[in-house]
């Protein structure tokens, strides 16, 4: 999940690189279409008024540690979608057409693949690349993100954090990634939209490219892979 909204692509001056052996993408937000453009999209709809969404849902969803809240919960598979959006108080009707698989209105359902991500991930396994998802989503969500991703074929690992019972930015999630594709750290180059995701995998080790803009992540990774 995305965490802010920024306009810029740090790799912090990374080069070439010819140790990397796998490429790692989040799904939402970078994989597919911006989540912030879905908001948007919806609020103007006028199907959710996203001011009554409430600050406990912003502040459980829209942060990148990890911990014990209901969202952190639900992502690492131990609580239903049903069980958090009862946590909300009178935020729980916002947040249920917002957030809830069932409702028309879903973030989730609006989502698109990105194409120019989608190539990138076709054109590194031309090119001989390993390729990857660690992605924190709920389990009801899973159905979506094997439509959105399409990775049957495409991905050598796949790791949704609600099926492992560890979520991103905790370490562990990361190392399942890593054993999976029987790569280290330094070996991987991973793509994901929220900062501080971003900041704990170059804290791990990985090469890290953040999506703040897809066509600057993009070109960003080209460079890096050298495709």
């Amino acid at each position: 999940m995305q965490s802010s909204f920024r306009v810029l692509c740090h790799t912090h001056g990374v080069p070439p690189s010819t140790s990397i052996k796998a490429v790692i993408f989040d799904v939402g937000g970078v994989l597919t279409s911006p989540l912030r453009e879905t908001f948007e999209k919806i609020q103007a709809g006028g199907a959710v008024d996203l001011s009554k969404v409430g600050p406990q849902f912003r502040d459980t969803f829209m942060v990148g540690h990890d911990g014990d809240l209901p969202s952190h919960r639900l992502e690492r598979g131990e609580i239903s979608m049903n069980d958090f959006v009862a946590t909300l108080g009178e935020a729980r009707d916002a947040v249920w057409t917002l957030m809830h698989p069932d409702s028309p209105h879903s973030l989730f359902s609006h989502v698109t693949p990105h194409d120019g991500m989608h190539r990138l991930v076709d054109d590194a396994r031309n090119a001989g690349y390993k390729t990857g998802i660690v992605s924190n989503i709920f389990t009801e969500y899973i159905p979506r993100w094997d439509e959105i991703t399409n990775h049957v074929g495409r991905f050598d690992s796949v790791v949704y954090s609600c099926s492992v019972g560890v979520r991103k930015p905790n370490r562990a999630i990361f190392d399942i990634a890593l054993a999976e594709l029987d790569i280290e750290a330094h070996e991987a180059l991973f793509i994901d939209d929220t900062p501080d995701m971003v900041s704990a995998a170059r804290n791990y080790g990985f090469v890290s490219v953040e999506v703040d803009n897809h066509d600057s992540a993009i070109a960003e990774a080209r460079r890096i892979l050298a495709i």
